[in-house]
């Protein structure tokens, strides 16, 4: 293995990965403490076409979503359907594996099975230590890049603060085909996914189960397994079963001296559905920018890293705002007036505004839709007020 680096990336998913291809021209180290890259998978894999098409990874699709169907506590669901495809299913295994060899193609090295340390600051550099399959090892680096997640042990280190919540998700993939493979349909209710919402995702031959919960609100697979048994899928075979956590709320600091961090370790997600693979991958973009310009210009300080921290929210930032706003209305609704929000939903212009949404842009329908349904603003006039205003801006 090498001893010294340019760049070294701690997580060898994605947004690591993408990183690691944007900055090959320099020695890049990638350092995955899994035994092989892609497992365990901790995703939903449900994304936007343009993610498929900026990874041009359009092998990995498993199914095309066009429809959304919406199940309050009540029961009485209202679907909204399109034209198009509105999101994609990916096989994340692949995915992963995928986005790596292109970043080992481009000249990035990939090392499997090392557990990041920590670090220590040597003179301009920062030693960077592993733990191996034959004990310890070090790798002296420029930089430092944390692509390790929501637990983040670079972050943590490196003193750039957790994400503002986390909420515990789980989900199973069940050996049943849905008979319509064009519909996601999301639940949401205290009873069934406090603070979040649960999905039954059509994958093909097999059916994908899961939830979010937010802290405080008990282990989610006690939810799941609620969730499964109602439907009546309670002895049906599971696949698998994969969970993790959403970060939500990204720190005030993505960078500091030789250290920067991305993707979920950034608390880079959406607010309102947890996706994280395109504000993550439009983040590397950022951040290989600026750490490819730093580099050459022999400055990796906090100070030259922080135009990535600019860029980053410049970009995606308004909307990881305005999402944060719109998370704090949803909280706050009783399963009443989520009833009461469906039920104004339910109606063929609003249904039309809904279908016109973008999972990476949601935020994007709620001045739409507050025109079209003015009521909506009755469940919290001071935080929707705001949002219209940031949406002005």
């Amino acid at each position: 293995m090498p001893v010294d680096a340019e760049v070294v990336i701690i997580g060898g998913g994605p947004v690591g990965s993408s990183f690691a291809a944007q900055t090959a021209s320099y020695t890049t180290v990638v350092v995955e403490e899994h035994a092989e890259i892609g497992h365990p998978v901790q995703c939903t894999g449900l994304v936007h076409p343009r993610v498929v098409e900026m990874t041009q990874a359009q092998d990995t699709v498993l199914n095309e979503i066009s429809g959304l169907r919406l199940t309050p506590p009540g029961g009485k669901s209202i679907e909204v359907r399109s034209n198009e495809t509105k999101a994609m299913v990916i096989d994340r295994k692949r995915f992963d594996r995928q986005l790596s060899e292109r970043a080992e193609a481009e000249g990035a090295d990939i090392l499997t099975g090392r557990e990041f340390i920590g670090f220590k600051r040597d003179g301009k550099k920062v030693r960077i230590d592993l733990q191996g399959p034959k004990g310890h090892e070090s790798i002296l680096a420029d930089l430092l890049v944390g692509a390790d997640g929501y637990k983040s042990r670079v972050g943590r280190l490196a003193g750039l603060g957790p994400a503002k919540e986390f909420v515990r998700g789980i989900q199973a993939d069940l050996a049943v085909r849905m008979e319509d493979q064009s519909m996601v349909e999301m639940l949401i209710g205290q009873k069934v996914a406090p603070g979040f919402f649960a999905w039954i995702l059509p994958c093909g031959e097999f059916t994908r189960v899961g939830l979010g919960v937010s802290e405080g609100n008990g282990a989610p697979s006690s939810y799941l397994n609620a969730l499964i048994k109602k439907r009546g899928l309670e002895g049906t075979e599971r696949l698998r079963i994969m969970s993790g956590a959403i970060p939500v709320g990204p720190p005030k600091k993505t960078c500091t001296d030789n250290i920067l961090i991305v993707g979920d370790a950034a608390a880079q997600t959406k607010p309102l559905s947890g996706g994280g693979l395109y504000t993550g991958l439009r983040s590397a973009r950022w951040a290989a920018m600026t750490a490819v310009e730093a580099l050459k210009e022999g400055d990796v300080s906090a100070r030259r890293l922080s135009d990535y921290d600019v860029k980053w929210r410049a970009d995606i930032g308004k909307e990881v705002d305005r999402g944060l706003l719109i998370r704090k209305v949803y909280v706050n609704l009783t399963d009443r007036k989520m009833d009461d929000v469906c039920r104004m939903l339910d109606r063929p212009d609003a249904k039309e505004v809904l279908s016109g949404g973008d999972i990476d842009y949601p935020s994007k329908i709620a001045t739409p839709l507050l025109k079209t349904v003015p009521s909506l603003v009755k469940f919290s006039p001071q935080l929707i007020g705001s949002l219209i205003r940031r949406e002005q801006r």
